[in-house]
């Protein structure tokens, strides 16, 4: 699901019904977890979050959306899996969406406090740790786990040739996940919401 990097509340609302709860099938699911047709599955309800987003004013704004959950009886375990399919741009357990995350760590500088790079009109954060955090654990597992390295290896694996990345690090204060949008930008030709495209195919 494609997100604009910058989105109005009621674009928010129009998309997320048309591109993720209206394609939810059991079809979808299937492929998306590689199971067979033979398996059974029941789209068994949802639940609610909320969920922070950029405007195109760089005013922070929050809008309550729901997760579908889906079950399914794993004859081999004997057991009943249970799975709740998340779009994209959101980090599970995380209030802001990945875009905010992303706008942050490429301009805010050593010394420099994320408002002032974004506006909270209705207060919606006590404060910057709302946002620093996650930012944060994704750096820690970005290190642990290598994204540049693991997206420079299937760059690699379609066009036969690496990636051209700089040694050069970022002085920023988020630079780790400055660096990772910097290799992303170049692995999916894009400017901007390159995060939400790394969560596709690596869960941050």
């Amino acid at each position: 699901m494609e997100l604009p990097f910058k989105c109005k509340s009621t674009d928010f609302t129009r998309i997320y019904q048309e591109l993720y709860k209206n394609r939810i099938t059991h079809e979808f699911i299937r492929n998306k977890l590689g199971l067979p047709d033979s398996v059974r599955l029941k789209l068994n309800g949802t639940f609610g979050r909320w969920l922070y987003l950029l405007g195109e004013d760089n005013c922070l704004y929050r809008n309550f959306y729901r997760v579908q959950t889906a079950v399914w009886f794993n004859e081999s375990l004997g057991k009943w899996q249970y799975v709740s399919i998340f779009p994209n741009f959101i980090k599970r357990y995380c209030p802001p969406c990945l875009d905010i995350l992303e706008y942050i760590s490429c301009r805010i500088r050593k010394g420099e406090d994320i408002f002032e790079h974004i506006d909270d009109p209705e207060e919606i954060l006590d404060c910057e740790d709302r946002i620093t955090k996650p930012i944060r654990r994704i750096e820690k597992e970005c290190t642990k786990d290598n994204y540049p390295a693991l997206l420079n290896a299937r760059y690699t694996d379609v066009y036969n040739r690496p990636l051209s990345v700089s040694a050069k690090r970022v002085a920023g204060r988020f630079s780790i996940l400055h660096n990772l949008v910097t290799i992303a930008r170049q692995f999916f030709g894009k400017q901007q919401g390159v995060i939400s495209l790394v969560n596709m195919i690596i869960l941050l």
